[in-house]
């Protein structure tokens, strides 16, 4: 059976139940990593006969069991359909451990696509192509613990640093400004900018935006607002 969680996701009650939820190369053969067989031995100090739920992070799923260690399939290989449109925020990095905190609650409220922007006028956060690369990587590593935490099936998208013109020139793309009038259901990627938000002229060939509400938001916190307000209007 599927419950309907708060922003209007599907989830089935199986994976609803498990006691964890990992992503595994092959679910018809289900073999942990290092890390995540630590995590359920050692952290979720998980008993022998607890239901562990795997997916491939490409829609494919099944419940196994914990046993001695390892996971032992004891329920049917299912398969869910994507979206066919993939929701997506593209936010400014921003200083400190927030652009972390903003990954995993996008990944969290339903986000499919989460683009990381190159600086901008106003970019606080600048990286070297070194750190922007493992900077990349650890998001990476969030969405996936973010994914596993709340029961997806497929695993979201990060990708950046992309520069603003590259994604504003997409289709059904917003900027968050306020005093915006665009209608968010008719949309399927938000931009979001930094601290101090876009220079009128790097956002000029926007074709819409979007007010978030009436309140003077941190950019990591608009990032997640769009998100959750996107997936909500898609769910409709």
């Amino acid at each position: 059976m599927l419950q309907e969680d708060q922003v209007g996701i599907l989830v089935n009650d199986d994976l609803r139940r498990s006691a964890a939820h990992v992503f595994v190369a092959d679910v018809e053969n289900p073999v942990l990593d290092d890390e995540d067989a630590h995590h359920l031995s050692r952290v979720l100090r998980l008993r022998a006969g607890q239901k562990v739920s795997v997916s491939d992070g490409r829609g494919a799923w099944r419940v196994c069991e914990w046993r001695g260690e390892q996971l032992v399939p004891v329920g049917d290989i299912n398969v869910e359909q994507q979206a066919a449109v993939a929701l997506t925020v593209a936010l400014c990095p921003v200083k400190g451990d927030r652009t972390d905190w903003a990954v995993e609650k996008l990944v969290e409220v339903g986000i499919d696509r989460i683009i990381v922007l190159a600086p901008v006028e106003r970019s606080v956060v600048r990286w070297d192509p070194t750190k922007a690369a493992a900077n990349i990587e650890r998001y990476r590593r969030i969405a996936r613990a973010a994914a596993s935490q709340s029961r997806r099936v497929f695993l979201p998208v990060v990708e950046g640093p992309v520069n603003l013109s590259v994604v504003l020139s997409g289709d059904k793309v917003a900027v968050a400004e306020p005093g915006g009038t665009g209608d968010l259901a008719a949309v399927t990627t938000v931009v979001v900018g930094p601290e101090g938000g876009f220079a009128p002229d790097e956002v000029s060939t926007a074709r819409t935006a979007v007010d978030l509400g009436p309140t003077v938001l941190r950019a990591d916190t608009a990032a997640v607002v769009a998100g959750t307000l996107m997936v909500a209007h898609s769910r409709r």
